[in-house]
């Protein structure tokens, strides 16, 4: 140590401590060695010599990279993080512009000399730069400057520290983009694309997927990445993602094994090897309110899981998706409401309008039906049970309408108690047909506040062809409501053809409705063809035939006015009245001495409905003094074959009363003898089409004795009608037919006229 000095501590007397400079030096007096020892206090030096080691250890190790600029803005200094991002040795970054590394840029010269003006101690660039760092890799910084100035103000250094900013850049990047597109024209799914392939560009390896909540369950939003499987439906609740309204927290969902590679996602850009499961984690998209209404899922390699990085873009991306799902929704409400009657769910006008103008704009159709349905005597409704009851019974007609909807057709809501129906390709007999279906459908009760309420509709028919020309849609939509206004001014119930064709009958229909229900029982008549022995000549009874003769229409035939009478709801009314007309003359011929044996009346099926309908007959029969044996009802028999068991029932308790059941057109209805044997069936006719030509064609002459054979086994009696030659007589008499009817015997008479027609009878040899 001689001649050499190091820094000892020592302790003093009094016990404290110092740092000390201790130097020895050797000296020779006189051929003696001695030593002279020197000891200065450098506690301070000591102390300052440990303050900058343990700086420099702080700057070195430090994760931001920092450098020291001289006055000139060369480096003279940078630690471990600048020298490990530039890739680079510290002595080859000295002397070094910082231009070199941070695209061209130099510190701000003005911005410093700024600073020191106004005191200044540190000052931190507004604009982010960008660096190149190893591998050609780029990242954007923020730098912090600290500008050193000397005992004269000169600037002399700049200490300047970097904050990596790269990810804090593409989130906001992501953020930025994402708003825009959101705040443009970009459709929902094209949105939720756009942000699965911003993610996926700012973490290499991972696959995105998002989903949003739709009626309780969780459907593809967008996934660019992975690809539905064959057997996987795009717009089903995705079984990964089924789930997830009960456990949608940040975590793994679900391994990506061979089932969710085989049935739900291929991975076409994925390093799956086969039999390698990758990792799915999934993050929940609440609303503010905390209800889920999407996911984001991450599909990672083996074995990884979400870094930092991932988790920050996690949080921000679901934020997005809350956004832009809920914007969505908006926009699904608004549409709704623009498009979309608010009480029924219908359409409303204007997407009635868009429909029509697409339609006839198309080449898709060729010839189309505008129904414009209006319900009768709606507003009785509201003033008598209020308005809540009148929405009710709007939604409720809504609901079979939609129910009754087939292919293609449009139904929509314009206005208050208004429905339009749209029906391509429907012709001038379909088109009657639905009106028919809608009124059958509207008369079925509906339960108002507790009443059951037969209600029915004013419906108005435009039909356009087509090959017509091009249809203007305000006129097909005016043509129907005027149909239907006009059907409202006649009393309603009934429908209406605007067009002019296929009006007249229409139109001759429903004035023609309008006077039957007058003729009830004004106009109408009955008329008795009697039906005679022809063992012995003498008359079986009579058969009650229905005229009527309107002053405007003129005679009208009856199977004209039964059916029309069916179809308006009278028949029943017609069928009362003509029991009523019939029993009440049977009496009067009675009183006068006419030998009258029974009367026959035919009746629609449609009045076995009325369970009272054997009282009637009862009470009936009692007035006018006669029993059941004096009355036979007809019925057709394809009609028989169609009784409900509840109108069956009916038709056993007439029987009951000794009145007897005919079947009229037997042969026509193709039934079978075990139906026709479970009926209370007393007499059967057999069709006239039958006795026409049964001479000339040997085929119907077998039909006709077939029907008199089966007669005598079931113990029927058997009438012919139609008949008009003595030919089909004789033939009929050789096989032992009981009764005839036709023109040979009489014509229909007026009921002043049986006396006479007896008398003349009774005459003959």
């Amino acid at each position: 140590m001689v001649g050499m000095s190091r820094d000892v501590l020592l302790e003093r007397q009094d016990g404290k401590t110092l740092w000390a400079s201790f130097s020895l030096s050797k000296i020779d007096i006189r051929g003696r060695i001695h030593y002279m020892a020197f000891a200065r206090d450098v506690s301070e030096d000591v102390a300052r010599r440990e303050e900058n080691r343990l700086l420099l250890l702080a700057v070195n190790n430090t994760e931001r990279p920092i450098f020291v600029l001289d006055e000139r803005q060369r480096i003279v200094q940078v630690n471990r993080a600048f020298a490990e991002l530039f890739d680079c040795r510290v002595e080859a970054v000295i002397g070094r512009s910082p231009g070199e590394f941070f695209d061209n840029q130099a510190i701000d010269l003005k911005a410093l000399e700024s600073a020191r003006e106004y005191g200044v101690k540190k000052l931190d660039f507004a604009e982010e730069m960008q660096a190149y760092c190893r591998n050609g890799q780029e990242v954007w910084v923020r730098a912090s400057i600290n500008p050193i100035f000397n005992q004269n103000g000169r600037l002399v250094n700049q200490v300047v520290a970097l904050s990596d900013v790269t990810e804090a850049r593409q989130i906001r990047s992501l953020e930025r983009d994402v708003l825009e597109a959101w705040t443009g024209s970009l459709s929902f799914k094209a949105l939720g694309t756009l942000l699965c392939q911003r993610i996926e560009a700012m973490s290499p390896g991972v696959r995105v997927a998002l989903a949003s909540l739709e009626a309780d369950s969780l459907r593809l939003w967008a996934a660019p990445s992975l690809q539905v499987s064959s057997n996987a439906d795009e717009s089903a609740a995705d079984p990964v993602f089924q789930p997830a309204a009960e456990s949608a927290v940040p975590g793994p969902a679900a391994e990506a094994d061979e089932l969710l590679a085989e049935r739900l996602w291929t991975l076409p850009t994925h390093s799956l090897a086969p039999g390698r499961a990758g990792v799915c984690w999934r993050y929940p998209v609440k609303r503010r309110d905390d209800r889920l209404i999407g996911t984001l899922t991450f599909y990672l390699p083996p074995g990884e899981e979400p870094d930092a990085k991932l988790r920050r873009i996690a949080q921000t991306s679901v934020h997005l998706c809350a956004l832009a799902i809920e914007r969505e929704a908006n926009r699904q409400r608004l549409k709704q409401l623009a498009q979309f009657d608010a009480l029924t769910g219908l359409p409303n006008r204007s997407q009635l309008h868009q429909y029509l103008d697409e339609l006839l704009a198309s080449a898709d159709y060729r010839s189309m039906s505008v129904f414009y349905i209006s319900l009768d005597r709606f507003k009785d409704i509201n003033n008598t049970f209020g308005h809540a009851a009148g929405d009710q019974t709007l939604v409720e007609m809504a609901n079979r309408f939609r129910k009754k909807l087939g292919n293609k057709q449009f139904l929509s809501r314009p206005e208050a108690n208004l429905y339009v129906l749209i029906v391509p390709d429907c012709n001038g007999l379909r088109a009657a047909t639905v009106a028919a279906h809608l009124q059958q459908v509207t008369a079925e009760p509906v339960d108002v506040s507790g009443f059951s309420l037969a209600l029915s509709v004013s419906i108005g028919i435009t039909h356009h062809q087509k090959s017509e020309g091009s249809g203007d849609r305000d006129s097909l939509l005016q043509n129907a409501k005027s149909a239907m206004d006009q059907i409202k001014i006649s009393g309603g119930g009934d429908y209406l053809f605007f067009s002019e064709g296929m009006n007249r009958l229409a139109r001759e229909r429903l004035l023609l409705g309008t006077a039957l229900r007058r003729a009830i029982p004004g106009s109408l008549t009955l008329e008795y063809q009697p039906q005679i022995r022809l063992d012995t000549g003498e008359l079986y009874g009579v058969e009650a035939l229905a005229r009527w003769h309107d002053a405007e229409f003129g005679s009208v035939p009856p199977d004209r006015f039964i059916g029309l009478a069916e179809e308006i709801g009278e028949i029943e009314a017609i069928g009362e009245w003509a029991l009523r007309e019939a029993c009440g003359q049977l009496a009067v011929w009675r009183d006068q001495g006419l030998s009258v044996p029974m009367v026959s009346v035919n009746l629609s099926p449609l009045s076995f409905r009325n369970a009272a309908l054997p009282g009637f007959v009862a009470r009936l029969l009692d007035e006018r003094g006669l029993s059941g044996r004096h009355l036979t009802i007809e019925i057709t028999e394809s009609a028989a074959m169609a009784l409900t068991p509840e109108m069956l029932s009916v038709v056993q308790a007439i029987h009951g009363l000794g009145v007897g059941l005919s079947v009229d057109d037997f042969g026509t209805g193709f039934s079978s003898l075990s139906n026709l044997a479970n009926l209370p069936v007393s007499e059967v006719k057999i069709d006239r089409s039958f006795i026409e030509q049964c001479v000339e064609k040997s085929r119907l002459q077998a039909l006709a004795l077939a029907v008199i054979g089966i007669g005598r086994n079931l113990n029927l009696t058997v009438v012919a009608e139609g008949v008009e030659t003595l030919e089909q007589s004789k033939m009929l008499t050789q096989h032992s037919c009981p009764v005839a009817q036709g023109y040979l015997y009489a014509r229909p008479l007026k009921p002043m006229d049986v006396g006479a027609w007896l008398a003349q009878r009774s005459s003959l040899p």
